[in-house]
């Protein structure tokens, strides 16, 4: 069978749901292909024996985009305050404000009081990039405004905050060196370092680690879960009469022909793409084309950029059901919560001893593993959710359901399923991440599981198709194989080849939900244009 699309969006994570509907919005009609049953990519949610639990982000980060194109959208979805507590050993605290950072500070001082003066250092810059983080994301962003309805705001408000935008912008592109080398650089105590840092990916930008204190208070939770985002697109794109085809997995496609061929034997033209799943799935299934030379060459090198470059880290995540009220864990943190079991830090636990774990691996002793990933687990930060702290029917009444998380490498985890001994080690780690927890914060854990299941890098790379398990898009331990950044983000949204464009995670870098949704208009946008000049 072959049908006729003037657009079609392929991946149907909030890249490709946003993209679309902003597209219905002004009168198209879109198909969206996603190969997987549900849609939402990392932005789901789901429930088992009546425990809601999120499979992927925790919150979403509003950063002045999710608020205003749920606005735009016309979708009324009831967001509340997903507040972060940080927690070292003992101690806790709230980070929901900008005066939180003054909490933080005496933290830091009482588990590290011989490194006052790196302490001092560490808060100054947090402060300082507080300041970045207001200019950019403390209001609604420009980007979703209609200058003929708005007309008054562009001409006073939008110039100066251009400007502040520019200027705020150049100072963070000063500041891209990895965040390992900029903390090293401004404190002494490596065990500080790692408590600031590791859960943070390698080699993170220091501008985006070291500003995340500040968005900690912009995290809200959609009632009924992260999952009903996505959920409400999907309503809103099928009202506005465009259809989402769920279980399609798009095989194949020919850009000179504007034809994609899915794996039931469908093919599909088009007028307009917009690519919002994973880039090199679509540059591995783009055979050999024939346009002119700079075309070509154009996109030959973008391909073997893309194809050359390596997902993020993962994730191992940890799902609890628990015989324990939401009182037991409200009396201890917030319900999103990030917590390290000792002040030791992590060191070089997660960067050489890994390396050398991965370069041994033929002769390491399988007891050698263990031991490193005992010390792995308890030296290192975990990310903890609870949502019932957040939608109190998210378990059943007197219970609660935990998600445990921590960065975890891909690599390791496909040699130990390819070796045909993941179940041993699921239950190890498991059992290791329940004593840690145990041993320090929740006292009462381990006595109260009512049941437990995980999901590994792989679990996330086979749901999500996300390359590499990767959850915030390319790596930053090389170098980035697309070229946009913040001032150039117009960039993001284009490829070298015609009539295609691309959003999402794997656009731009760093990558997140605001970013997905911020280059899924711009491609929604160009297309509208392009089409619009067409009927003109």
């Amino acid at each position: 069978m072959k049908e006729h699309h003037r657009i079609i969006v392929v991946g149907a994570g909030m890249a490709g749901l946003s993209s679309a509907t902003s597209l219905a919005m002004r009168g198209h009609k879109v198909l969206l292909l996603e190969k997987q049953a549900t849609c939402g990519g990392l932005v789901n949610s789901f429930t088992r024996e009546g425990f809601l639990f999120d499979g992927g982000i925790r919150a979403v980060e509003n950063a002045g985009m999710v608020k205003p194109m749920l606005e735009e959208l016309q979708i009324d979805l009831q967001l509340v305050p997903s507040n972060v507590s940080l927690g070292v050993e003992d101690k806790v605290i709230k980070a929901d404000s900008s005066e939180s950072l003054f909490a933080y500070e005496k933290l830091l001082k009482e588990l590290y009081p011989e490194s006052m003066e790196d302490v001092d250092k560490v808060i100054r810059v947090i402060a300082r990039f507080d300041m970045y983080m207001r200019v950019l994301f403390g209001s609604d962003s420009p980007f979703f405004r209609d200058i003929t309805r708005d007309w008054r705001y562009y001409l006073k408000t939008f110039p100066l905050w251009f400007v502040r935008f520019l200027a705020t912008g150049a100072a963070i592109m000063r500041m891209r060196m990895p965040m390992e080398e900029f903390l090293g650089r401004l404190i002494r105590n490596d065990s500080l370092r790692d408590i600031i840092s590791q859960h943070f990916f390698k080699k993170t930008p220091a501008f985006f680690a070291m500003s995340y204190f500040s968005l900690y208070p912009d995290y809200y939770y959609p009632k009924g879960g992260v999952g009903s985002i996505p959920q409400a697109l999907v309503q809103r794109l099928t009202d506005l009469g465009s259809e989402v085809r769920t279980g399609t997995e798009v095989i194949h496609l020919d850009p000179q022909e504007k034809t994609l061929s899915d794996a039931d034997g469908n093919q599909y033209t088009y007028d307009s793409l917009i690519w919002c799943a994973d880039l090199k799935r679509m540059y591995r299934m783009i055979e050999t084309m024939e346009y002119p030379e700079p075309v070509q060459s154009a996109i030959g090198s973008e391909k073997e950029r893309i194809l050359s470059g390596r997902g993020a880290e993962s994730v191992f995540t940890l799902f609890l059901a628990l015989d324990l009220p939401p009182e037991y864990f409200r009396n201890i943190s917030e319900g999103h919560f990030f917590y390290t079991p000792s002040r030791e830090g992590l060191k070089d636990l997660h960067l050489s001893k890994l390396d050398d774990i991965l370069n041994t691996w033929d002769t390491l002793k399988r007891e050698d593993l263990y031991s490193w990933l005992a010390s792995f687990c308890e030296l290192n930060t975990y990310e903890i959710s609870v949502p019932v702290l957040n939608d109190s029917e998210a378990a059943p009444e007197g219970k609660s359901g935990l998600i445990v998380s921590f960065l975890f490498s891909y690599d390791l985890t496909r040699r130990i399923v390819e070796e045909g001994w993941y179940e041993q080690f699921e239950e190890r780690i498991s059992a290791m991440m329940i004593d840690t927890l145990t041993r320090s914060i929740y006292p009462q854990l381990e006595e109260h599981i009512l049941f437990s299941f995980t999901a590994s890098p792989l679990t996330i790379e086979s749901n999500s198709g996300s390359s590499e398990g990767a959850i915030v898009g390319w790596s930053f331990e090389q170098d980035i194989p697309v070229d946009a950044g913040m001032l150039n983000m117009k960039k993001a949204v284009l490829t070298p080849i015609p009539d295609i464009y691309r959003a999402g995670q794997w656009t731009v870098s760093p990558a997140g939900l605001p970013t997905c949704i911020m280059t899924a208009r711009m491609a929604a946008d160009l297309v509208h244009k392009h089409l619009s000049k067409k009927q003109g």
